[in-house]
């Protein structure tokens, strides 16, 4: 396995490269490589990129923009890894990170006792010219998994016995994770880092939020009420945000956003006649809104300044909601009363409680293991709409029983990121992630038969409970979850002690709550008053089993019907069809690779003439100068000369000439995107298709087994 660990550049960002490219640890410049861009004129490349951004979004340039990240990646001196096969790690690990849209140079060294990989990477993509957002931990933690799981499918340090792997289960039964010290602090200084504008304003928050900021040396540490011990800055995060320099640099961009923003909102409140003109007279002033889905709080962001996301407490009472809506109202703004609430509880109304990790402990199967390593596991899942997907799990969230059952600990409430084959990202819950091992793995469900005082409804879709009692106003079982005997006038429903059933709650309170399945069959095992037998519910059932009679009937139907279209009579003839359904996917996902591949060379080519019709007439007044003065017109226009003649080497090896139109190639990428966009369509349709026939197959099947009996 890899240790990673990634860090902003501010500044000296030429000597990174120069240290990271320096031919006596890199094997004489074998081992760098440049993604869109030359490893030896790097910095510029980054820079150029960094004015056509700010050009192209007429952008102001910041004191504290990052110019680039440096990612470094180091093997374990027992892994058996090759110097090429490190390098080649550390390119699939920028280009799957980056996602292909930012330049980068990977730098393999091999002075140490052990090889590691620097990878820099530019702060501002070449494609979209958007910047590259870090989140403290979350992207440390990003980074990890995905060079994991690389390692792993390179079989370094993989260990034979999987139930190695983990802690043993005696000591960690029953334990669940609650947030730690590092992250409610991190949580509580963002928040503050989110509104504060100045340095004093912000320890003051600090203090309110119970967090004590102290300067040691050249660190910030950060003492959290009741935690016993401070937290270091550089431990909190991998960029220098909680740092000194970091934090003055952030404050000094919000008192410069802040500001733009009250003035800005306040003119336009003077001219508009109401939320929808408000909300057009802000795009038109460069102010972007979203709302925050947990909070239901808006937040605003200048595209002028291109700063972070500003909430709108942040500004004062004023600028929220309310205040908008009393502004548009009355036709002024109500200024801050002084009353409003503390700085905690408006903390603990905004921000998201994390859940706990351990709220169901599922076992796995060799059917989901694909391989164990140092640091934990690499699944082998599917996502909602089926397609298959790794997952990587760490070791922390793995348990080890004696007799060697490995057990995976998921949190219901999470969010679990996939990897598909053409090395895109997708998430899935932890409780459709619990659901689906479950059945894989063809866990026991509890049978539970309910009563008629339990049932609000019966559809051929399901049932939908109504336990009163116990809080539940409605809970939608589905139709594969249920069982309905007729005869004997009994309705059964299967729930799966691990999976968390979404209900809505008695009362006026609309936000749907979670009950674990094994406390949801106590509920129903405890009815009030069971009824064993009801005509009523019989008539309910005899209803329902109608219903699906004519479903089932139609189905039939248009299953015959279209067999007869498509001249399939057997079985035989339905794997054919899933054979060459099989078939057009792998040429569909090819093709998908291919124009992936196509847009980012387009993408490529549209900054390479950018680049040079914007320092040609630099190029040209240098070429028309007389000799003598060539070498001092050149010291002067240095960046721009480099650039040019980089830009114009690469059109060269490409053979496109200077004179292409930028927007046409813009098109072109504009067009590769779409068709990628079609292509995921197809693939999905296909995907569907193919789940359509192999349900007719085996309805097939079905039907001739019951006539031979």
């Amino acid at each position: 396995m890899a240790i990673t660990k990634i860090h902003a550049i501010k500044s000296t960002l030429g000597k990174a490269l120069a240290y990271i490219e320096n031919p006596d640890k890199t094997d004489g410049q074998m081992l760098v490589s440049g993604y869109n861009c030359e490893p030896q004129t790097a910095s510029i490349d980054f820079e150029v990129t960094a004015v056509l951004s700010h050009k192209a979004r007429n952008l102001k340039r910041k004191r504290s923009t990052n110019l680039a990240y440096h990612l470094i990646q180091s093997f374990s001196p027992e892994d058996a890894v090759t110097p090429e096969q490190a390098h080649e790690l550390g390119k699939k690990l920028a280009f799957e990170y980056t996602g292909g849209k930012y330049e980068y140079v990977v730098a393999t060294h091999i002075d140490k006792g052990h090889i590691h990989n620097h990878i820099m990477i530019n702060a501002v993509s070449f494609y979209d010219y958007k910047k590259l957002r870090t989140v403290p931990y979350r992207t440390a933690r990003q980074i990890r998994d995905i060079s994991d799981r690389l390692c792993m499918e390179a079989h370094l340090s993989v260990i034979d016995d999987p139930q190695k792997i983990g802690q043993l289960y005696p000591e960690n039964a029953g334990k669940k994770k609650s947030v730690s010290n590092r992250t409610e602090i991190r949580k509580r200084l963002n928040f503050c880092l989110e509104r504060a504008t100045d340095y004093s304003q912000f320890l003051s928050m600090a203090k309110e939020l119970e967090i004590t900021p102290t300067i040691r040396g050249k660190h910030m540490s950060y003492l959290l009420e009741g935690a016993g011990r401070a937290v270091r800055d550089n431990s909190l995060s991998d960029t220098d945000t909680f740092t000194y320099a970091g934090i003055c640099a952030r404050l000094s961009d919000n008192a410069q956003e802040q500001k733009y923003l009250r003035k800005t909102i306040t003119g336009i409140l003077r001219s508009v006649t109401g939320m929808a003109d408000f909300a057009d007279k802000l795009k038109t002033a460069g102010i972007e809104t979203k709302v925050k889905k947990s909070t239901e709080q808006v937040l605003y962001r200048s595209t002028a300044l291109d700063g972070a996301w500003v909430p709108e407490d942040a500004l004062g009472s004023e600028f929220t909601s309310e205040g908008i809506e009393y502004a548009l109202k009355n036709g002024k703004m109500q200024l801050s009363d002084g009353e409003e609430n503390s700085l905690l509880d408006r903390y603990q109304k905004l921000t998201i409680q994390y859940p706990e990790v351990c709220t169901a402990a599922v076992k796995l199967s060799s059917r989901q293991i694909l391989s164990a390593g140092k640091n934990g596991l690499v699944l082998q899942v599917h996502d909602d709409n089926g397609n298959p997907a790794k997952l990587m799990v760490n070791k922390s969230e793995v348990t080890t029983s004696p007799d060697g059952e490995i057990t995976f600990n998921v949190g219901n409430d999470f969010s679990y990121d996939l990897v598909y084959e053409d090395e895109t990202h997708g998430t899935i819950r932890g409780a459709k992630l619990i659901q689906q091992i479950d059945e894989e793995n063809h866990v026991e469900p509890v049978q539970v038969i309910l009563s008629e005082n339990q049932i609000k409804a019966m559809s051929i879709r399901g049932v939908t409970l109504h336990l009163p009692q116990n809080g539940i106003e409605r809970l939608f079982i589905p139709e594969k979850y249920v069982l309905r005997d007729l005869d004997a006038g009994q309705c059964t429903v299967l729930l799966y002690p691990n999976l968390q059933y979404s209900y809505v709650p008695i009362g006026d309170s609309k936000k749907r709550l979670n009950i674990q399945g094994d406390r949801l069959s106590e509920f129903l095992g405890s009815s009030i008053n069971p009824i064993t037998e009801s005509t009523g519910l019989k008539r309910k059932i005899a209803a329902v089993e109608r219903r699906a009679g004519i479903e089932n009937a139609k189905f039939l139907g248009k299953m015959l019907q279209g067999m007869t279209d498509s001249r399939i009579h057997t079985t035989g003839d339905y794997d054919k069809v899933i054979h060459n359904l099989g078939k057009t996917q792998i040429g569909l996902t090819n093709e998908l690779a291919e124009v992936k591949q196509k847009r980012t060379t387009y993408a490529a080519a549209a900054k390479h003439l950018q680049i040079c019709k914007t320092y040609k007439p630099v190029w040209m007044e240098y070429a028309a100068k007389p000799l003598n003065q060539k070498m001092e017109y050149f010291n002067q226009h240095s960046t721009e000369l480099q650039a040019y003649r980089n830009a114009a080497a690469y059109l060269e090896k490409e053979s496109i000439d200077q004179s292409v139109e930028i927007d046409k190639v813009n098109v072109l990428a504009q067009e590769m995107g779409h068709r990628m966009h079609e292509l995921v369509e197809q693939l999905r349709d296909v995907n569907l298709q193919e789940q359509k026939v192999r349900q007719e197959r085996q309805t097939l099947a079905e039907i001739r087994s019951d006539l031979v009996e």
